[in-house]
C-alpha cells in the first residue's frame, strides 16, 4: 500500500473516531430524564392540585349545607311545636328560617358549580395521567435505543482505535508527522484526493510535475493552495 493510501485510510479511521466520539457525547447528554418528561409531571401535579381543590370545596359545601339543614330542622320543629306563642319570637323564627333557606340555596348553587368544575378537573387529571404515561413510555424507548446505540458505538470505536494504532505503526515517522501537522492545522481533513486533475478539497489544480509525482506515489506532495496532502486513487 502506498504511503498516501495509508494516510487516506488513517484519515478515514480518524474521522470515524471523531464522529463516533461526537455521537457518544451527544448520547450522554441526552441520557436521563427529558424536559418533556418533567413538563408532563408538572402538568399532572397541577391537575391533581386543581382537582383536589374542587373536591375539597364540594366537601366543605356539603358539610355546611348539612349543618344548615340540621339547624333549619331544629327551628322548624320549634316553630311548629306549638310551644312558642310570643308573636315576636315566632316572627324571629320565621325570619331565621327564611334566612337559612336563602343561604342554603346559595350554597347549593355553589356546590353545583364545584361539582361541575370538579368533573372538568377530573377529566383534565385523567388526560394528564395518560399524557405522562405516554411520555414515559416514549422516553423509556428512546433511552433504551440510545443505550443500545452507545454500546454499538463503543464496540466500533474500540475496533477503529485498534486498526488506527496498527496502521500508524507501519507508516514512516516523517509521513505521520506531516499528516498530524496538516490535520492539526486544517481540521479533520489532511488528505485530499485528486478529482479530474484538481484538489478534491479546494479545486485548485497542481502543476503537471507535481501531478505526475502524486500519481506515481513515490513521495508525498501537498496542495500548493490549501496545503493538504494530495492523493490520486
Amino acid at each position: 500500500m502506498k504511503t498516501g493510501e495509508s494516510l487516506y485510510r488513517l484519515q478515514n479511521l480518524d474521522l470515524e473516531l471523531d464522529e463516533g466520539q461526537r455521537r457518544v457525547s451527544e448520547i450522554q447528554a441526552n441520557l436521563g430524564e427529558s424536559e418533556a418528561l418533567h413538563q408532563a409531571r408538572r402538568a399532572l401535579t397541577v391537575a391533581q392540585e386543581e382537582h383536589q381543590r374542587w373536591v375539597t370545596r364540594a366537601r366543605d359545601l356539603e358539610l355546611e349545607i348539612g349543618s344548615l339543614n340540621n339547624e333549619a330542622t331544629s327551628k322548624e320543629s320549634r316553630l311548629y311545636s306549638g310551644r312558642v306563642t310570643n308573636p315576636k319570637e315566632l316572627s324571629d323564627l320565621q325570619e331565621k328560617l327564611a334566612s337559612l333557606k336563602r343561604r342554603r340555596e346559595t350554597l347549593e348553587d355553589d356546590l353545583l358549580e364545584a361539582m361541575v368544575y370538579g368533573e372538568e378537573a377530573e377529566a383534565s387529571l385523567e388526560e394528564c395521567r395518560t399524557g405522562l404515561n405516554d411520555t414515559e413510555a416514549s422516553w423509556q424507548a428512546e433511552q433504551a435505543a440510545l443505550r443500545e446505540e452507545w454500546d454499538g458505538l463503543e464496540e466500533r470505536l474500540v475496533e477503529a482505535q485498534s486498526a488506527r494504532e496498527r496502521l500508524r505503526h507501519i507508516i514512516a515517522a516523517e509521513d505521520l508527522a506531516l499528516y498530524d501537522k496538516v490535520r492539526a492545522r486544517h481540521g479533520s481533513i489532511a488528505v485530499a484526493t485528486l478529482r479530474d486533475g484538481v484538489c478534491g478539497f479546494c479545486a485548485v489544480a497542481p502543476s503537471s510535475t507535481k501531478m505526475k509525482a502524486v500519481r506515481g506515489g513515490r513521495q508525498l506532495f501537498q496542495c500548493g493552495n490549501c496545503g493538504r496532502i494530495l492523493l490520486d486513487l
